[in-house]
């Protein structure tokens, strides 16, 4: 399943599950895979996935609900980018929904973090309790990614720890892209190729952590790259081609959410000044660029109400984006949660467009 496989099947309506006919090992294809994670599938007729099944269905349809439809309806608005060139979100996890969501055209999304991807899961290698305990563990994250609408790194380390009992990042991108409705045509390990400066698909499983997933819908080509590295400032400073990949990134629409306030401490500056000296376009909550930086790349739309950071972040503020908030007098809507703060009263989105002059 790691490697390509050609065989595809076509996408169900999201809003129905489908059982299949059983496969052998050898015929279980990347969409099939997804389509399982999804909920929106069975490998073969069983009553006990019914109920994974209806976790994944509800916990999906709250989501969509709540935060998917109407993030995707203010995103045509209020941000209307429909470039069909590569979009960036680095400390993203595994949420491949938002960015989709945001910048829907894109051809290629990285979505670049610290923890390894990992193979996705082998349904085929799995007895009747060992699915039934990853069909358990897959649907607490679906029902937590409903409420939450983001992952906790506390979560995202303890999978890791579970290691080959953990569900694992590339199960979660599959069961993503398959809900949004897209057909997944391949996953493949990426290494990265210090010569040419870009990631490359790897020849078996090189066990770097990275990923890559061949997308297709309504035949539009998409790549979906999830890189494992680390974002700080000794670890990009210690690996040059590398850092000169993520300048590279840099220069692409930008996508900061749940990211911890990183970008605000003395220890991610190498990518704070990347991002400030290069990207076009940021949307981005709170926890990522601090006001400060912010402005530097041209103006800032506010968007909700904001007036102290989430209670879990003690060493940064937030104060000049705090009094911008105070300053506007009429600071647009946002009708949906997102990132740590939910509550109507607390929640906050910036966009800024690079001004020609920066």
């Amino acid at each position: 399943m790691w490697h390509n496989l050609t065989r595809s099947m076509l996408i169900c309506a999201l809003s129905l599950t489908v059982t299949l006919v059983p496969v052998s090992a050898a015929e279980t294809t990347p969409q099939q895979a997804a389509l399982f994670f999804a909920g929106l599938a069975a490998p073969a007729p069983d009553s006990s996935h019914k109920a994974f099944q209806q976790r994944t269905s509800q916990a999906w349809a709250n989501y969509d609900k709540q935060v998917g439809q109407p993030l995707a309806a203010w995103s045509n608005r209020e941000v209307a980018y429909w470039g069909r060139s590569t979009v960036f979100y680095p400390f993203s996890g595994p949420d491949f929904v938002t960015i989709a969501r945001i910048f829907p055209g894109a051809e290629r999304y990285v979505l670049v973090a610290i923890q390894k991807a990992r193979q996705p899961a082998q349904l085929e290698a799995m007895n009747a309790g060992q699915r039934a305990a990853f069909e358990k563990k897959l649907g607490d994250a679906w029902e937590k990614f409903g409420k939450l609408g983001y992952f906790r790194t506390l979560d995202l380390n303890d999978d890791q720890r579970d290691g080959a009992g953990g569900v694992g990042t590339t199960t979660i991108l599959m069961a993503f892209a398959a809900r949004l409705g897209y057909e997944v045509t391949a996953v493949k390990p990426l290494t990265f190729n210090s010569d040419k400066g870009e990631w490359e698909a790897a020849a078996g499983d090189t066990r770097t952590g990275s990923v890559r997933l061949s997308l297709l819908q309504d035949g539009r080509r998409v790549t979906l790259d999830y890189i494992s590295v680390d974002l700080s400032d000794s670890a990009l400073k210690a690996s040059e081609p590398k850092l000169a990949w993520i300048r590279q990134m840099a220069a692409h629409p930008l996508l900061l959410k749940a990211a911890s306030h990183l970008l605000q401490q003395p220890n991610f500056t190498v990518l704070r000044d990347a991002l400030v000296a290069n990207a076009p376009m940021v949307v981005q909550d709170e926890t990522g660029l601090d006001y400060r930086d912010l402005r530097k790349i041209g103006p800032v739309r506010l968007y909700g109400k904001f007036t102290q950071t989430h209670r879990l972040f003690t060493t940064t503020a937030q104060p000049e984006l705090a009094a911008a908030y105070r300053a506007d007098k009429a600071p647009r809507e946002l009708p949906f949660a997102f990132s740590y703060l939910k509550t109507a009263d607390a929640r906050s989105l910036q966009v800024v467009r690079r001004s020609p002059a920066n």
